[in-house]
């Protein structure tokens, strides 16, 4: 390398030589013999200076490389020679100064790109990764198209210890000691082109006339003009803060939600739902208008989707505030409240009277049944036979029956305001709700021609068929407390309001049981939480005899990560003040639930 770079140095002098001459002499040259002379001497005086640097050139390690003008124009200087140190310098100088040029480039791109934007959608390649908390996730460099495929199971098992006195002459058997899935659901959800994104995802568990239900199925529009997003499709009905609520059933601190929700919320609806953050998402609204598929009367519970009651609407909207939000979310204090007003549904399957007579109107009549089943399931699906109307007895080999109930409550409409209080700080959370729930002018139901499955008003004393009862009211709510004992803290979703979708980030120390080269054990603890909670529901009004009912509830729960968990429960709930006839009693049930989820 050193000799290429030494005859190229030769050339350089050779040249520089000659035209230096040249232009010394001018145009005279050809004319003056001596000025010709004098050059030939030059040129030869020159050619044996580069003899002479020649030999040395095999004296030294590494020849020098000096081709400068001022080296060429000296001429007879002698080169110093490089050693491997100076060349290092001079080969980390330009390495650093091609590494500056680039990370320049860079820096303008980058400048560039935030000024400008990228193209969306310019780079459609996807890359595949683990996510964590989501687990195979598929995504282009810029992220403007993301999307995840996934699955979860919940499989639960009871035990129970069931007082003789809750045990109504209509009870489809004794509560059972058992094992089931409560929930198998297959998802496809993900964004795409920045503005669109869907959540797809079947309960595998329901299939009610042969026709699979339905968890989330929507899609929609996000970044819109107010950070606002519109979803179409089934979706959860915006009213409440548990898991299995507003937010996902993977986050839920027990494993059913609290009573009072299943007596007055609905807990999917099929419709349009507009959402919006605000204060840089310490304040979030949502609105929804939909149908009822999946109403509390006990009319229509299909949960597919599917409603052709006539003019069964519903509308709701909730509120939420976030007054505290300190240390990226370890401490916290959320504020909500919600209202909706519903038409009361009509009878599924009932035929107007007389036979043959146009559907709709005031016959059969549209009605409301507030109720709710125990703290813990021992019954899923429509395991054992198909449920037709869904209020017709069924083959199911635990309990279907609702602890506590209303009868049918004739009424146009209803409505039902919910408040909602959350409070984490660090490892130790604060969760409470409380709701009210009416049935807008309300009438006495004894019976509904061609509906004999319909459940009556439940009364204290006996009353005609149709008499008012005015507007009734409805309350209960719960409040619970739960403790990390590992450290770890609760989540929370601030773009949608409501709790994270996977309970915690992940334990600080994953769980694992090994043995070391050593031939000892190496192990990890997981994240362990401990709860509990009190509910209460009072379905009493007057001459209304729904009853009441009080439920406590403690817990453990076991993050082995943060896709697996184990939760441990046990259940003590009673009921009382109820309708002649029916008895006070109480029931003991105790559960695992082993959770999975990607």
């Amino acid at each position: 390398m050193f000799k290429r770079l030494w005859r190229k140095y030769i050339r350089l002098l050779f040249v520089g030589g000659v035209a230096a001459a040249l232009l010394g002499g001018g145009s005279a040259y050809a004319d003056d013999k001596d000025d010709l002379r004098a050059l030939k001497e030059q040129l030869e005086q020159q050619k044996k200076q580069i003899e002479d640097l020649q030999n040395k050139l095999g004296t030294i390690a590494q020849p020098a490389t000096k081709t400068t003008t001022e080296g060429a124009a000296a001429g007879n200087a002698d080169l110093p020679p490089l050693d491997k140190a100076t060349v290092e310098s001079i080969v980390g100088d330009y390495l650093k100064k091609k590494d500056d040029e680039k990370k320049a480039q860079e820096t303008e791109a980058k400048k560039k790109l935030e000024e400008e934007g990228f193209k969306v959608g310019s780079d459609l390649k996807l890359n595949t990764f683990w996510n964590p908390l989501n687990g195979p996730t598929f995504a282009t460099a810029n992220k403007d198209f993301v999307a995840h495929i996934g699955v979860r199971f919940q499989m639960d098992s009871v035990w129970w210890n069931q007082n003789a006195n809750t045990k109504a002459t209509t009870q489809v058997g004794d509560l059972q000691d058992g094992v089931f899935f409560r929930r198998i659901r297959p998802s496809f959800d993900g964004q795409a082109w920045e503005v669109l994104e869907w959540n797809c995802e079947l309960a595998l568990e329901q299939i009610t006339n042969d026709v699979i239900n339905l968890d989330q199925f929507y899609a929609g529009l996000m970044n819109l003009p107010l950070n606002s997003m519109i979803w179409v499709g089934h979706v959860k009905t915006v009213q409440g803060l548990e898991g299995d609520t507003t937010g996902s059933s993977k986050a839920m601190t027990f494993l059913e939600r609290s009573m009072y929700t299943d007596a007055f919320y609905e807990n999917f609806s099929t419709g349009v739902l507009w959402r919006t953050n605000q204060f840089n998402q310490r304040a979030t609204f949502a609105a929804e208008w939909y149908r009822q598929d999946n109403d509390e009367a006990g009319l229509n519970q299909f949960n597919n989707g599917a409603d052709f009651s006539d003019g069964s609407y519903g509308y709701t909207g909730r509120l939420t505030v976030l007054p505290i939000w300190d240390n990226n979310g370890r401490c916290f204090l959320h504020l909500g409240a919600s209202y909706t007003w519903r038409n009361s549904e009509r009878p599924f399957g009932v035929q107007p009277s007389p036979p043959g007579a146009a559907q709709g109107g005031v016959n059969p009549p549209r009605l409301v049944d507030f109720r709710a089943r125990p703290q813990l399931r021992d019954a899923v699906g429509d395991y054992g036979g198909t449920s037709g109307n869904n209020a017709s007895p069924v083959n199911l080999s635990g309990d279907s029956i609702r602890i506590v109930n209303t009868g049918a409550l004739a009424a146009n409409s209803n409505q039902v305001i919910g408040t909602e209080l959350f409070y984490v700080r660090g490892p130790f959370s604060v969760m409470a709700e409380y709701a009210f729930a009416a049935a807008n002018n309300a009438h006495v139901v004894t019976s509904v021609p061609g509906a004999s499955q319909i459940t009556a008003t439940r009364l204290l004393r006996p009353l005609p068929n149709g008499t008012s009862l005015g507007t009734p009211w409805f309350d209960g709510g719960y409040i619970q407390v739960g403790y990390f004992l590992t450290g770890e803290n609760r989540t929370y979703d601030r773009r949608l309001g409501t709790v994270g979708g996977t309970y915690i980030t992940s334990p600080y120390t994953p769980f694992w049981l090994t043995r070391t080269g050593e031939g000892g054990t190496s192990w990890g603890r997981g994240a362990w939480e401990l709860a509990a909670r009190y509910n209460y529901l009072d379905l009493n009004h007057g001459d209304i005899a729904g009853g009441k009912s009080n439920a406590v509830e403690l817990g453990v729960n076991w993050f082995l990560n943060t896709n697996f968990k184990f939760q441990f429960m046990y259940l003590w709930q009673d009921r009382y003040q109820l309708a002649p006839g029916q008895v006070p009693g109480n029931i003991d049930g105790f559960a695992v639930r082993t959770q999975f989820f990607f």
